[in-house]
């Protein structure tokens, strides 16, 4: 299992890696929507209760025309951004009210159903103008999330002793997330120095990143808080010993609208 992990694992990262910086921004978005809105949107369907068959097949199909839509007219980014963090408000509300064997969800099939469309769509459309910018912020997103989860994976095996949401995922610690917001504030730091930023520009670029990694932390919460709605262990099967897509994206999704709001924001200060 270990093995198949570690190798699905390099597959993946070479052929991201691949995409990044080798296809150009039109190219790369069109395989992001695909990946993250299509697969990931068949993906949470599943999760959410769709029947299988054309139902589940044809539930992310909106968020798709909706997606290319966003694309085909260029539309402004910073609505979708601002779209975006009311939408996380509420996904952070949901998080600290959940409680095991709950059934306001399934008293309201709507409201999970409705936030992939409100989720996925902004954080693909950040991503797509990330690349746009240059491919090289995409690898800034994806590295600040991955040391984050290092961080965290071997602060909490190390000094992990408070729980940081038993009822949703129990291997999460208090300690590994501040082990996670200290390597962010030193890769941030770091990040600052080589852009050569001014002051000013880097301490909104630390905040905005330490921000995004708390919101990483809490788009992880949510797809376990699903995956615990639906009784899953993975969100699909996809990516041997990796399971779904969603699995692999669910801290790029949360954490992507608000670090591009704030590159956005370094950008016309």
């Amino acid at each position: 299992m270990l093995r198949q992990r570690i190798i699905t694992g390099l597959i993946l990262a070479l052929l991201v890696a691949g995409a990044i910086v080798l296809l150009p921004t039109y190219a790369f978005a069109l395989l992001a929507l695909i990946f993250i809105v299509g697969i990931g949107g068949w993906e949470w369907a599943g999760l959410t209760g769709t029947p299988e068959g054309m139902p589940r097949m044809l539930a992310p199909l909106p968020a798709v025309l909706i997606g290319y839509a966003l694309l085909w007219l260029h539309w402004p980014l910073l609505p979708i951004l601002l779209v975006s963090v009311p939408v996380w408000g509420v996904i952070l509300g949901l998080l600290l009210r959940y409680q095991p064997g709950t059934r306001f969800y399934e008293q309201r099939p709507w409201l999970l159903k409705t936030l992939m469309l409100l989720v996925l769509v902004p954080a693909w459309y950040a991503l797509a103008n990330l690349h746009g910018e240059h491919y090289g912020y995409v690898f800034y997103l994806i590295s600040l999330i991955a040391f984050a989860d290092i961080a965290a994976y071997f602060t909490g095996k190390r000094f992990g002793r408070n729980k940081l949401a038993p009822a949703l995922s129990p291997g999460k610690t208090r300690e590994g997330a501040l082990g996670a917001l200290a390597v962010t504030l030193i890769w941030s730091l770091i990040g600052a120095l080589v852009a050569g930023l001014g002051a000013g520009q880097a301490l909104l670029l630390v905040v905005f990143s330490l921000l995004a990694v708390v919101m990483s932390i809490a788009g992880d919460l949510f797809e376990s808080m699903m995956k615990r709605l639906a009784g899953v262990k993975d969100s699909g099967t996809l990516l041997p010993g990796h399971g779904g897509v969603l699995d692999r994206i669910d801290s790029l999704v949360a954490a992507a609208p608000l670090l591009t709001l704030g590159l956005w924001w370094i950008k016309v200060a």
